[in-house]
């Protein structure tokens, strides 16, 4: 081989390497952009579990462990605080921490009988019994890694017994759990399921400002009492909520001082303690698992609260803004059916999660072997764990 035809080749395997090269760092470029693009995507990856429990057009209830637009200051303000400036509206925090607490047995302010604090509801016989203050006995199963949720508790509503536990009378962040609350109020306090309220610029602004799960509505929508309530828990609509409690109590913060009330008279553990109306994070705004069982039994005695927490698909009437109404979906009640639930049929559900409590689920549901079941977890790393704790649960307790 002569010289030049060396020469030539070399230049040509020089070209091919530089080829090779260029080719190579555009392919590295491009992985470097993929993996970016995808590490750009994980929060919203994160953010969007909250959508998996309710459709929200704005985000999750909490997507930095203090709520969007927050900032650093972890301290919860009602909407006309964040929006008017107005901090004199903070309910009383209950710092008591010894686990009584005493009820008030008198009629509440909308006129409906309050709960004996002994007792608390069951199913066959509608008799009641507080499950906020029962105690597990010599049959109550301590649960451990079972599931993965750090708190638990099941009760047999059937013969008002607590048939598992796990930190059941610990404090936990009860998320958007707390709209059973608010959804028991509304039911109590608004006879008039036609009646429309306006969805207002504050509201929207509200939900936006925070990341709230939410309806979907728009600003000056006129939306019927009864759709409002389907909002409440079906997409977990932090909008709905806010248009009841002006309705109901003038504002949230006035809401939240009947949430309060209300839980007294139920006769909750005082642990629990209600900062807001649709369970956004506050480091006060705290119950037990247990303190939730008794809301969830009190919410199914009410006629119009048990419709909606048994409902899996709404479609409101149509509005002005909404010729065709808005679609609602718990896709819990739709998701849970995937499970292995051991045939148990779950009835009601309401989900919650911000980045304090992870996720959590109450819901009651009927076991294969014919028992009324009241199921409470919290704290799951996971939409779809929530969802297998549950399952998990019913299939244990109700076969």
């Amino acid at each position: 081989m002569k010289f030049r035809d060396i020469e030539l080749n070399q230049t040509k395997e020089s070209e091919k390497r530089k080829l090779g090269f260029a080719f190579n760092r555009k392919f590295y470029r491009a992985g470097l952009a993929v993996l970016l693009s995808l590490s750009l995507c994980l929060p919203f990856s994160a953010i969007a579990e909250e959508r998996v429990y309710g459709i929200s057009d704005y985000g999750p209830v909490s997507v930095n462990g203090n709520g969007v637009g927050r900032g650093n200051d972890p301290t919860y303000q009602y909407i006309e605080d964040l929006l008017y400036g107005n901090r004199a509206n903070t309910p009383t925090v209950n710092n008591d921490t010894t686990g009584n607490s005493s009820a008030n047995p008198q009629a509440n302010s909308s006129g409906t009988p309050s709960v004996n604090p002994g007792t608390a509801v069951t199913a066959k016989t509608g008799s009641l019994q507080n499950l906020a203050q029962l105690s597990g006995n010599s049959s109550t199963r301590t649960l451990s890694s079972e599931i993965d949720a750090n708190y638990a508790v099941v009760y047999d509503l059937d013969n008002g017994s607590i048939l598992a536990e796990k930190n059941a009378s610990q404090a936990m962040y009860p998320a958007s759990m707390t709209k059973v609350m608010s959804l028991l109020i509304f039911a109590e306090s608004l006879p008039d399921m036609n009646k429309k309220l306006t969805i207002t610029q504050d509201i929207v602004s509200f939900v936006q400002a925070r990341g709230a799960s939410n309806c979907g509505f728009i600003v000056g929508e006129e939306v019927s009492v009864k759709d409002l309530l389907y909002g409440v828990i079906l997409p977990s609509g932090a909008d709905a909520v806010l248009a009841l409690c002006k309705e109901v109590s003038g504002s949230e913060a006035a809401f939240v001082e009947r949430m309060n009330k209300r839980a007294r008279e139920m006769g909750l553990s005082s642990r629990c303690n209600f900062q807001n109306a649709t369970g956004l994070f506050h480091s006060t705004h705290r119950m037990t698992v247990k303190d939730m069982a008794q809301i969830m039994a009190l919410a199914m005695q009410n006629p119009r609260a048990r419709e909606v927490l048994m409902t899996e698909n709404y479609q409101t009437a149509p509005t002005n803004k909404h010729a065709e109404g808005v679609k609602f979906t718990n896709l819990f009640l739709q998701r849970i059916k995937t499970q292995d639930s051991g045939g148990a049929t779950v009835q009601m559900a309401k989900t919650g999660y911000v980045s304090q409590s992870k996720f959590c689920v109450v819901t009651a549901g009927k076991g294969r072997n014919g028992k009324n079941l009241l199921v409470v977890s919290g704290q799951s790393s996971s939409t779809w764990q929530a969802i297998k704790d549950q399952a998990t649960l019913y299939k244990l307790f109700g076969a």
